[in-house]
């Protein structure tokens, strides 16, 4: 990670009285979590609430499922929204996190896969608990279909990455795409 990054998101760790000692890569997927979900919902939000990470976690470090505006965390909550709106607008919102030098393809596609076995009928790869508790709010929300008035609920995924993807472009010259997630 580049000296400004580094430093942009030790400030974050203070703003949000995160541990000194906590793991960089841990701090990194909490960060880009608050990015990437401040983008898509407007509120303040506990970030312990969209966190995934560790083993089982299909490769994704964060789901935020926000339902009529509404950042949920439990199923009580969605039926709420539902009975008191009389329909259902929904997003999903998921990150990953990549804080090394390296840039590899294959997570990305693992990411990718990842987020299509939650969405199985037929999943194929372990869950860890917190995994299972997002399944089970967007599997909530999809048992309420006849209420998708706006359309169908929104797919936002974000692969937030500090190193480099070098591709080629019409010749030998390398190009370097790199987008900012957060300022």
């Amino acid at each position: 990670m580049d000296l400004v990054t580094q430093n942009i998101v030790a400030s974050f760790r203070d703003e949000e009285t995160l541990p000194l000692d906590i793991n960089e890569s841990v701090l990194f997927e909490h960060f880009v979590n608050y990015c990437v979900i401040s983008q898509n919902y407007g509120e303040e939000f506990d970030l312990s609430d969209v966190h995934l990470g560790g083993g089982g976690d299909l490769g994704i470090d964060g789901i935020a499922v926000i339902i009529n505006g509404t950042l949920v965390t439990d199923s009580v909550e969605i039926d709420d929204l539902c009975q008191m709106n009389k329909y259902v607008d929904a997003e999903f919102v998921f990150s990953q996190a990549k804080s090394g030098a390296n840039f590899d393809g294959s997570e990305i596609s693992d990411f990718f896969f990842g987020v299509k076995d939650l969405f199985s009928s037929k999943p194929k790869q372990p869950r860890n608990e917190r995994v299972k508790e997002k399944e089970e709010l967007i599997r909530n929300v999809y048992r309420k279909s006849a209420l998708f008035k706006k359309g169908n609920p929104r797919v936002r995924m974000y692969y937030v990455t500090t190193g480099k993807w070098l591709v080629q472009s019409g010749g030998n010259r390398p190009m370097v795409r790199r987008r900012e997630v957060c300022p």
